[in-house]
């Protein structure tokens, strides 16, 4: 349903964040997804809390790499798609 996500752009900034955070990364993957907006709000640095709490929601997850953003490890740990050139990905 075209629009129907635009009621969100409403709700405060912080508020939003409070209600991300109790999901788990994979919910948030597809939020980035939905929207520019969702995009740009879970993609910013002030939402590196968010993605962190959201991790943490989920138990016995593997530590991330140091060279990963919190957003790159949750689509390696839960997309279906490989975003490296020449990738052979086995489901």
């Amino acid at each position: 349903r075209k629009g129907s996500l635009q009621r969100v752009s409403d709700i405060p900034l912080d508020i939003l964040l409070e209600i991300f955070s109790h999901l788990d990364p994979h919910d948030l993957l597809h939020l980035c997804r939905t929207s520019k907006s969702l995009r740009t709000i879970l993609l910013d640095r002030s939402a590196l809390s968010v993605w962190k709490r959201a991790r943490q929601n989920l138990a016995n997850l593997p530590g991330i790499l140091g060279v990963l953003s919190e957003p790159h490890y949750a689509s390696l740990l839960f997309d279906k798609f490989c975003q490296v050139r020449q990738c052979v990905f086995f489901s």
